[in-house]
């Protein structure tokens, strides 16, 4: 069976302003910088992965809104907001692994991620995607 894995696209709900949409990105020691996120465990559900991969990684609980199922190779991106208002002091992790995490409003340096990647998930129509939001 191949694994898969889920990675989070994390806005803030506190965030109005759409032109300055800020997300959280984690410094990982041997990739650098990238989105949360990880592998899938057996039984879990892609949105429930990404859900606590972010609380692993950056200590946030938040609210999975929408998924694009194969974004990837081999995984789904999961997009999630958080009640936190953004701030432009990055934090430590609980995860080991990560050496930094904070807000981007910009794409930062990074190892194994190209920019043009973090620029398409940026722009992601997700309108069309599959939604966790319930219409009242």
């Amino acid at each position: 069976m191949n694994r898969r894995f889920a990675l989070c696209w994390v806005t803030s709900s506190q965030t109005k302003n759409e032109d300055l949409e800020a997300w959280i990105m984690v410094n990982n020691i041997e990739r650098g910088w990238e989105l949360p996120g990880g592998w899938i465990e057996e039984g879990e559900l892609p949105e429930e992965a990404a859900l606590r991969e972010l609380f692993e990684e950056v200590g946030f609980l938040g609210v999975a809104t929408h998924i694009e199922k194969d974004f990837f190779e081999g995984g789904d991106l999961v997009k999630i907001e958080v009640g936190e208002v953004p701030e432009p002091i990055g934090w430590e992790s609980q995860d080991e692994k990560i050496m930094e995490v904070g807000w981007c409003l910009e794409i930062p340096e990074m190892e194994k991620w190209n920019a043009s990647e973090i620029e398409k998930i940026r722009t992601h129509d997700w309108s069309d995607s599959e939604s966790f939001r319930f219409n009242s």
